[in-house]
């Protein structure tokens, strides 16, 4: 609920239609009422498991949005069930299927399933993991490059996320003049932090550089950089 409400935030028009799924209850309650709170009555929350039984779909397929954000769970175990191969939404095939044991690929393949068609963005908070483990995944995420997906990569501290202390990344993914894209622009942003207590923090100052540098696309050294599509590959 309150990555939602942070998006609608920074929307431009204050009209947007909110959606949202949750697979726990008692989270999607609370989401209900933080909406309510902040005075958004007409968001949609529903309850079920995203991958296993999407609730947002037309015509037997996704449906599509402008933007899509997500912070599914961290290596999801068992995520993949018997009746979900062939997928019915076409976000996974045989040949492209997120390792069973951990389902970071599924929620990824996921949101970009459910971003429109050449125009739709998003971002997905996901381990570091996704960018450099093999197999399978490997697979997928030289098929997303070559597809020309992936803008933006933000490594960021470790220790930021309830539960996990594992250092996460946000991937930006766009479709809108993907085709015209030559790189993945990459930040480096663990160091930028506050502790507080046993967790980390990012303060609004490290935020604020975070997006000025996406903005400007600025390479700054040892902290942002763009690469190209070529250097990708090299270094597999």
């Amino acid at each position: 609920g309150s990555l939602l409400l942070r998006a609608l935030a920074e929307a431009s028009n204050p009209r947007v239609s909110i959606c949202g799924q949750e697979k726990d209850s008692s989270t999607a309650a609370l989401a209900k009422l933080n909406m309510l709170l902040h005075g958004v009555s007409n968001a949609e929350i529903k309850v079920e498991d995203t991958l296993g039984n999407p609730q947002f779909t037309q015509y037997g397929m996704l449906s599509t949005f402008d933007v899509c954000v997500a912070n599914p769970p961290f290596s999801q175990k068992n995520w993949l069930a018997s009746d979900m191969l062939p997928d019915q939404y076409n976000r996974w095939t045989a040949n492209l299927l997120p390792p069973t044991k951990c389902g970071d690929y599924a929620f990824l393949l996921h949101l970009i399933s459910s971003m429109k068609a050449d125009v739709g963005r998003g971002a997905c908070i996901l381990p570091h993991g996704v960018l450099f483990r093999g197999n399978a995944e490997y697979d997928i995420r030289k098929d997303i490059i070559d597809k020309h997906y992936i803008k933006g990569i933000i490594g960021l501290p470790p220790n930021i996320f309830f539960g996990t202390g594992i250092p996460a990344s946000i991937i930006i993914i766009d479709k809108k003049n993907k085709d015209c894209r030559k790189g993945i622009f990459v930040i480096d942003a663990k160091d930028g932090f506050e502790k507080i207590s046993k967790t980390n923090r990012l303060r609004p100052r490290d935020i604020k550089k975070i997006t000025d540098t996406i903005k400007e696309r600025k390479s700054i050294s040892g902290y942002s950089y763009l690469a190209n599509l070529d250097e990708i590959k090299a270094n597999e």
